[in-house]
């Protein structure tokens, strides 16, 4: 972004609360809550909402149960994401609406960011999927993978990449200012780029919430929870560490447990 147009973000304000002061932005807090409160509904009041996780999660290899577990883990996705994206997409929307080419089409804007955002997301459930196969498959052991994921996730919150990405995902101010550029292939830009980031600050976590199970609501709040805190809070990058820790302990005692009844199985 020109030293022109970081000067307009500075004068419409460095933070959420700032920019959520301005009456058009509130009506776009409430479509957007709207919206992930709509996939909240559908993900818990859906039957099997993740096909088999936990249960049945899929029935068969074949492409119709990807593309229902896609439609699944996108909506889930929404109900997860959107909030910790909302700093975001309203700087976006006051930014660009000081902009001549854009400001008659903001939502455009805002929903090509939206787009390019949940497109990396939804990208990631194919290696999902393929985890839930590989699970469903691994019969008295199957206890052991998710041990060793919960412990992978832990780790990774003690990774420089964590750290590289929450730094730019946490601050949407200064994302804006690196990468804004005008117009909707901008938007989607952004929204992609601002995912990649997303995906890196939030993998360990989501990796974790993957090996306890994506049906338990419970979990999947905590977790929103925690990622809305790491990216809006100014302190929220001090639970990466005590959670790291907390999940690798809980991977080394699951897998000691899947160790345990394994031999059990085999006496």
């Amino acid at each position: 972004m020109s030293q022109a147009n970081s000067h307009e973000v500075h004068q419409h304000g460095t933070n959420a609360l700032q920019v959520l002061r301005r009456r058009e932005n509130l009506w776009i807090t409430v479509a957007l809550l709207t919206i992930t409160l709509g996939a909240w509904i559908y993900t818990i009041y859906r039957p099997n909402p993740m096909g088999g996780m936990d249960d049945t999660i899929m029935t068969g290899g074949g492409m119709s149960d990807v593309t229902l577990f896609l439609l699944g883990w996108s909506v889930m996705m929404v109900a997860m994401m959107i909030p910790a994206t909302l700093p975001l997409i309203l700087l976006y929307r006051t930014v660009s609406s000081t902009r001549t080419t854009v400001s008659s089409f903001p939502w455009l804007g805002m929903g090509g960011l939206s787009a390019g955002y949940l497109a990396v997301w939804a990208v990631v459930g194919l290696p999902v999927y393929a985890y839930s196969l590989l699970a469903d498959q691994m019969g008295s052991w199957g206890t052991a993978l998710p041990a060793a994921l919960l412990v992978a996730g832990g780790l990774y919150q003690f990774t420089a990449l964590k750290r590289s990405c929450h730094s730019r995902c946490s601050s949407p101010l200064f994302f804006l200012m690196q990468y804004y550029k005008p117009g909707l292939s901008g938007a989607i830009r952004l929204g992609i780029l601002h995912g990649i980031d997303c995906l890196g600050c939030c993998a360990g976590l989501m990796v974790g919430l993957v090996a306890l199970g994506m049906m338990n609501l419970a979990l999947m709040l905590t977790v929103t929870v925690i990622i809305f805190a790491e990216k809006t809070l100014p302190s929220g990058h001090r639970v990466s560490r005590p959670l790291g820790m907390a999940m690798v302990a809980g991977g080394i005692l699951l897998l000691a447990l899947s160790l345990t009844n394994g031999n059990h199985m085999t006496m």
